[in-house]
């Protein structure tokens, strides 16, 4: 399968309603200078307006990311590249870049070139997603499990590991059988444990 020119893939509202409602709810980001440099169609910046000012800019409009020698704002969100997305971490906290939240590959740390970066730039929280999209539009089930990376600081002390469920939105069948699906278990399960004291 041949990969979108510089690797655009439009991000899933699902998971776009997810990265701020994380920043918006647990993070408490708020009146926050924020730059999406990787704003594509614009879908985080127009979701992140509660969060603060959004600056946007984009490699289709010839203004690629890695040409900044200086940060444009303090704080980054955006769905960077998988292709460069290493490279992108370290130039981004290398011009300035305080806090930052990344849509990531959940396999980003797991070899030895991410583990010397996971050294070097520790994220504050990282939030495995519990569902996957279908980034590629191949139809199916999608092969690509993701999280997001938040930084509060370019190397954080320790790094938190959550779990994130998908956002519910109205009409959203599959995820409401998969949640009612879920609470079910969960009841047969208490049952389980409470019949066999």
């Amino acid at each position: 399968m041949t990969r979108n020119k510089h690797d655009f893939y439009p991000t899933p509202y699902s998971i776009v309603d997810a990265v701020v409602g994380v920043l918006q709810r647990e993070m408490q980001w708020k009146d926050e200078k924020l730059w999406e440099c990787c704003a594509g169609d614009m879908r985080f910046v127009n979701a992140m307006s509660d969060l603060g000012d959004v600056v946007a800019t984009d490699i289709k409009t010839n203004q690629n990311f890695f040409w900044y020698k200086e940060a444009l704002a303090p704080v980054v969100v955006t769905n960077p590249p998988f292709n460069c997305i290493r490279e992108f971490i370290d130039h981004a906290f290398a011009i300035g870049v305080q806090k930052m939240a990344l849509v990531c590959p959940e396999r980003l740390w797991a070899c030895a070139r991410g583990y010397s970066q996971f050294q070097r730039h520790k994220p504050s929280y990282w939030y495995q997603m519990s569902w996957r999209e279908d980034y590629l539009g191949k139809g199916g089930k999608p092969d690509r499990a993701l999280a997001l990376a938040v930084w509060n600081t370019p190397n954080a002390e320790d790094c938190k590991y959550r779990i994130l469920d998908k956002p519910v939105k109205q009409g959203d069948i599959e995820h409401e059988i998969h949640r009612r699906d879920t609470r079910q278990e969960q009841d047969q399960v208490r049952v389980v444990s409470v019949s066999n004291r």
